[in-house]
């Protein structure tokens, strides 16, 4: 069973750490007829901003093309509100991680996944793993709560089996050993001269990398395990979005928290693709 619905007994760190995806019994909040009106009515254009963002930290609103003041106030209020009651949710479920976990940006997904034109390394569509291109998470996982506002269609996903067995197969082709020999070099050189290390870890740089070469991979596109997961309207969830590769085939207003957990948090730290990795290439990643 690929996604588990919460249930009293139900360990949800469990389910998370072995690569499933979570089903919450209940939605973070409840929205009026008014605030979901103004959701929907809400026109991206396609090739700009594809997500909304809400920055928790600053209490900022970014990528929201032209629409009028009072929306937008309407909208930051909207996704304060998600942002404080997806945190508080995933607190409750997993107090382990609470205790640790650093919080990142939450988003609105107002664009129609099926049929959008894109180039492959933005695909929503083609199985990957995430990773940040300017916020590192140094080992940390990414542990993600979405929600599907959408008033009366699923949102449809594939997922595929966990990191811990991707990782042995195609981590070497991706140039994890590559990667990892130049950040040591790298390191080492900046050391010697007493310059700052840089932000980025080899982890970073590889899982980068990984989210890549699993888009543009045609054989693992066409022959990995495949599961499709419909989430109904008003449905919520969590998964650790780079230890499970996953696809977007359709779906329309999706709200997401995202939230940056240690390794060191997990019940099975060995489970974290940190752990893998570094054990695969013999050395420290970051």
């Amino acid at each position: 069973m690929r996604a588990v619905q919460f249930a009293p007994g139900i360990d949800p760190h469990e389910v998370l750490e072995r690569g499933k995806v979570l089903v919450l019994a209940d939605a973070p909040l409840s929205l009026s007829a008014e605030y979901r009106e103004l959701i929907q009515g809400i026109r991206q254009r396609e090739g700009h901003h594809k997500n909304i963002a809400y920055k928790p930290r600053q209490d900022k609103l970014s990528g929201l093309d032209h629409a009028p003041t009072h929306a937008q106030k309407r909208l930051h209020a909207i996704l304060r509100r998600y942002s404080e009651s997806a945190v508080e949710s995933a607190a409750r479920l997993l107090p382990r991680y609470g205790q640790r976990w650093s919080l990142d940006y939450a988003s609105l997904r107002p664009i129609e996944e099926a049929g959008r034109v894109l180039p492959i390394k933005k695909r929503n569509d083609l199985l990957h793993t995430d990773a940040f291109p300017t916020r590192p998470t140094r080992g940390g996982l990414i542990l993600r709560v979405f929600w599907n506002l959408h008033p009366s269609r699923p949102r449809v996903w594939w997922i595929s089996d966990p990191f811990e067995n991707l990782a042995p197969r195609y981590a070497g082709a991706a140039g994890l050993g590559q990667i990892a020999r130049r950040w040591r070099l790298a390191r080492s050189v900046l050391r010697r001269l007493g310059l700052p290390l840089a932000a980025r870890s080899a982890y970073d740089e590889f899982m980068l990398e990984f989210h890549d070469y699993l888009k543009s991979n045609a054989e693992f596109q066409s022959t990995c395990p495949r599961y499709r997961l419909e989430f109904p309207p008003g449905a919520a969830w969590m998964v650790f979005t780079d230890v499970v590769p996953h696809a977007v085939e359709s779906g329309q207003f999706a709200m997401e928290q995202t939230l940056i957990v240690p390794r060191d948090a997990l019940t099975a730290p060995e489970r974290a693709p940190i752990a893998i990795l570094e054990k695969l290439a013999g050395r420290k990643l970051a």
